[in-house]
């Protein structure tokens, strides 16, 4: 079966669309992942593989499962080449990753070809893995949208001031959504959809933090054995789906509650924006510092044409 399930997994890589001529596309490999990339994305894309390496293991500890190796990684170096390079109709266009866990994929968009330059593609990589480790530990079984969002962002680590200001926004208003309500899908509205973000992360990494280390790993094998949510989270925290829920956000207006005493919801939202702005602009920088000195060793290390005397 396990040799069945690889020959599979190489046909399908191996018909995936290339998005420019083969010839132009190098390669690196780990003990784990395939990194394909453009000739001026050297320096990056050997970051990248040693960070998947980690990102790896990260989830690994985390639920126990990886994907199979050799994982495919697409570092493209433009927009077009990244719309291009779905297998499956086009991502939108403010997307800069994706993953295909049928096909253990993971496509990226080169933040070199991006205006600014400033994303944090290491972080993107975590969270597209993430999605790939959580697809493989369910064994073609579904997660709560909760869940499959929450953990990536987990693993990730994407929380920053932004989602905390939303989250705090969302207890003191008295206006935090229902998992139920999210379970329909993301609301359209902008405010609502970020909340809905900050809620994903915020509950997931009570399970983890809140119920003990093994709850996480728990919930997802429940979910692996068909099992549906209420009775894989019961199995799984030694609550119902509901209680559980309702400790979650006593805990959140817990921690929140003290803010109106020390400062005005207008000075608490001047500020979060203020240090939002800061942070953002210090990662920005240093993207774009660590990009520009990919840039400098690829052009010292680029070799030269001999001189021809006259």
């Amino acid at each position: 079966m396990k040799r069945l399930f690889f020959f599979v997994l190489l046909s399908l890589i191996l018909s995936l669309p290339e998005v420019l001529p083969a010839a132009s596309w190098l390669e690196l490999r780990s003990p784990h992942f395939i990194m394909r990339y453009q000739e001026p994305e050297h320096k990056m894309a050997s970051f990248l593989l040693q960070r998947a390496e980690e990102t790896r293991e990260a989830c690994r500890q985390t639920i126990g499962s990886v994907p199979p190796s050799p994982c495919l990684i697409y570092l493209a170096p433009s927009r077009e080449a990244f719309q291009a390079a779905q297998p499956a109709g086009e991502p939108p266009s403010w997307s800069v990753g994706t993953a295909y866990p049928a096909l253990n994929l993971i496509i990226l968009r080169s933040p070199r070809g991006m205006k600014g330059g400033g994303i944090d593609i290491e972080q993107v990589l975590r969270h597209e893995y993430a999605h790939l480790a959580l697809a493989t530990a369910l064994k073609g079984n579904e997660a709560p949208r909760w869940l499959a969002e929450g953990f990536a962002m987990l693993q990730s680590r994407e929380w920053n001031l932004s989602w905390t200001y939303t989250l705090s926004r969302g207890v003191l208003t008295k206006g935090l959504i229902s998992l139920e309500q999210l379970s329909h899908g993301l609301p359209e509205d902008e405010y609502q959809a970020e909340l809905a973000y900050a809620e994903y992360f915020s509950f997931v990494s009570y399970i983890k933090t809140e119920l003990g280390p093994e709850a996480l790993p728990r919930l997802i094998r429940g979910l692996s054995y068909g099992l549906d949510t209420e009775t894989a989270v019961r199995q799984a925290t030694g609550l119902g789906l509901e209680d559980l829920e309702r400790r979650w956000k006593e805990e959140l207006k817990r921690r929140y509650s003290w803010i109106p005493i020390v400062t005005s919801f207008f000075s608490l939202w001047f500020l979060a924006s203020l240090l939002f702005l800061l942070s953002y602009w210090l990662k920005r920088r240093r993207a774009k510092r660590k990009l520009a000195e990919w840039e400098r060793e690829e052009t010292l290390t680029k070799p030269t044409k001999p001189k021809v005397a006259l």
